[in-house]
């Protein structure tokens, strides 16, 4: 491995591979035989040019490694971490009223909203003023991890995933070449495509056909006839190229927010209350309802339990607080009209102004934002110290979504099935979307089997209702099996196909979505 080190003598692939990097969120680790961390486009292509000249057969792209579906765990090979990419360059104003800004695949969320809290463009000397608005819990999640794997967060409610805020990508494919794509300018024609490289190479071929369920959805590639092909990388789990370079866009910060945590004690009021606030929202129009999250009993006994270390100021816990909705508003008019709707809808849903906290100002909302976070700190935690005696135990978190009309469902199903296995569990999340985490808590492995036939079953349902199984966390190494069971073996056979035509060797990436 010793010539790696001369190669072009700008970055190399280095031996002996640190034990943090072959493992990530999802608690799985691997083996590599190598690693390198380039600082440009540049340096990312020198990277793949040469391991395809010289027989790694297998590269794995990383970036923060917070994802928990093992895509960042690396099957031998080679490891191209781009957290050293974290450059973040001048933006500029459209004339659309949003703004666009160039950022390295590296850096971080954190990093980037520290930036915007400072940023001025275009002569404007007001910082601030700007926001991205993806938003997944861990805020040390990559820019190039998230577009990766197109995550979300409670706030796609109102402004969608992450792919809907990327505006361009330069992407190395396996060859060392590269492709930029910036959106509106490459589409395809029908199912077919054809793309040309920075070095003239075309790329051309026939998308598969399938049809995507219309719901919160982050399960394999994202195929439409006559579509934008920025999208087909976005998602894609870095199996089609290595997202090497963004454009993001962002949106003008709303004049003021609105954060309303409400308590009810009969789950049924909780979920008549989401139907209606769902339905009346467009009439507080141009004030834009941004999120709703769900926490049930467990959850909220978490919170309770640990508030005092996580330094959060709850309320008394009063017995009938068993389940919670976190809601949050963009006031663009900065009226009061979604106070007054809300207050409204909760006391027809069998709420009270005394069970609701509401936070108006910066302070009260990071509180709020802190609650909403806390939960899945907590379940890993708890995690963490069941594996010191059972070291394979890991958590079941799903990542499920389902039309409007299988809401109620859905939740009788979990309901059902947990309360006859018996196993510990807390149910949050993004119920807005109708897309909800159940996280098992397994004390043994007997409890982890358990639990993972109920998510395969819950699943198969979860796709003959018409939803996804995988509406934010992608599919990873962890989820082939249920990619398959959502599109049948043709589709995925299709899948395989299109990866063949931007990675023949199939070296980036491999084994993720699908073997």
């Amino acid at each position: 491995m010793s010539e790696l080190n001369d190669y072009n003598n700008q970055c190399c692939f280095v031996p002996g591979v640190p034990a943090d990097y072959l493992g990530d969120e999802s608690r799985k680790t691997g083996v590599a035989d190598a690693i390198a961390f380039p600082q440009s486009v540049d340096e990312t292509a020198s990277l793949v040019r040469f391991a395809a000249v010289s027989g790694i057969k297998n590269i794995t792209a990383q970036g923060s490694r917070t994802g928990i579906a093992a895509g960042a765990v690396p099957d031998g090979g080679a490891i191209i971490n781009l957290s050293k990419m974290d450059r973040i360059a001048e933006g500029h104003a459209n004339g659309d009223g949003n703004a666009c800004l160039h950022v390295q695949p590296g850096v971080t969320l954190a990093e980037l909203r520290r930036h915007m809290a400072v940023l001025t463009l275009d002569g404007d000397a007001r910082p601030g003023r700007w926001m991205f608005t993806p938003d997944p819990t861990e805020t040390s999640a990559s820019i190039g991890g998230m577009a990766a794997c197109n995550a979300s967060g409670a706030c796609s409610f109102a402004y969608g995933p992450t792919r809907n805020q990327i505006e361009s990508m330069t992407i190395v494919l396996a060859d060392g070449d590269t492709l930029c794509l910036k959106r509106g300018q490459q589409q395809a024609r029908g199912l077919n495509f054809s793309l040309q490289t920075e070095r003239g190479r075309m790329i051309e071929g026939d998308l598969p056909s399938f049809q995507m369920p219309d719901v919160k959805n982050a399960a394999g590639y994202w195929i439409k006839p006559d579509m934008d092909l920025l999208d087909l990388f976005i998602g894609s789990e870095g199996t089609l190229g290595i997202i090497a370079d963004l454009e993001l866009r962002l949106r003008p910060k709303p004049p003021r927010m609105l954060g309303v945590l409400c308590y009810f004690s009969d789950e049924s009021d909780a979920l008549r209350f989401i139907a209606k606030l769902r339905e009346a929202a467009p009439s507080a129009a141009p004030d834009l309802l941004t999120a709703i999250e769900y926490f049930d009993d467990g959850a909220l006994t978490l919170i309770r339990e640990n508030a005092q270390g996580m330094g959060l100021l709850l309320p008394q816990p009063r017995r009938h607080w068993s389940f919670a909705l976190y809601i949050e508003w963009a006031l663009e008019s900065g009226g009061e009209a979604p106070a007054g709707l809300t207050d409204r809808l909760l006391t027809e849903c069998g709420g009270h102004g005394t069970d609701t906290w509401v936070a108006a100002d910066a302070p009260a909302m990071e509180k709020l934002r802190t609650f909403r976070h806390a939960v899945p700190e907590q379940v890993n935690a708890i995690i963490a110290e069941r594996k010191r005696g059972c070291p394979d135990l890991t958590k079941l978190g799903t990542d499920l979504s389902v039309p409007d009309n299988h809401l109620l469902d859905v939740m009788r199903l979990y309901r059902r099935d947990l309360h006859d296995a018996n196993l510990e569990h807390v149910i949050f999340g993004h119920i807005g979307n109708n897309h909800l985490h159940v996280n098992i808590m397994p004390r043994d492995m007997d409890e982890y089997s358990r639990g993972k036939e109920l998510y395969r079953a819950w699943a198969g349902q979860v796709v003959d209702w018409g939803g996804s199984v995988s509406a934010e966390h992608g599919i990873g190494r962890l989820k082939k099996d249920l990619l398959a069971l959502m599109y049948g073996p043709e589709t995925v056979a299709g899948m395989r196909a299109l990866k063949r035509l931007f990675d023949p060797a199939d070296r980036l990436n491999a084994g993720r979505l699908f073997d």
